[in-house]
């Protein structure tokens, strides 16, 4: 699971949300487990995705909930990419 900035909650204070500056995802990978028929499914996914990265938008928090936001968090599509990256440049 990788929760990412959703897991950060907020700031005590202010009860805004903590940003990272990046988000990132980890992707690993267990010895022996795998075949590279696996590993080919895996990098042909990441490649689709990378191939259609302009029409995948981001994602507003609608409900915050105080504890497991990760897993009790509701979220919707952002209008488009733009909105995503000036909500970024705020951070």
């Amino acid at each position: 699971m990788e929760p990412g900035i959703v897991s950060d909650g907020r700031n005590k204070e202010t009860n805004e949300h903590n940003r990272s500056k990046l988000e990132l995802v980890r992707l690993t990978i267990p010895r022996r487990v795998y075949t590279n028929n696996h590993l080919d499914v895996v990098a042909h996914s990441v490649i689709s995705l990378y191939n259609k990265r302009d029409r995948i938008c981001g994602l507003r928090m609608t409900y915050k909930p105080t504890l497991l936001r990760f897993f009790n968090g509701r979220f919707e599509p952002l209008s488009n990419n733009k909105e995503l990256i000036l909500d970024t440049v705020n951070i």
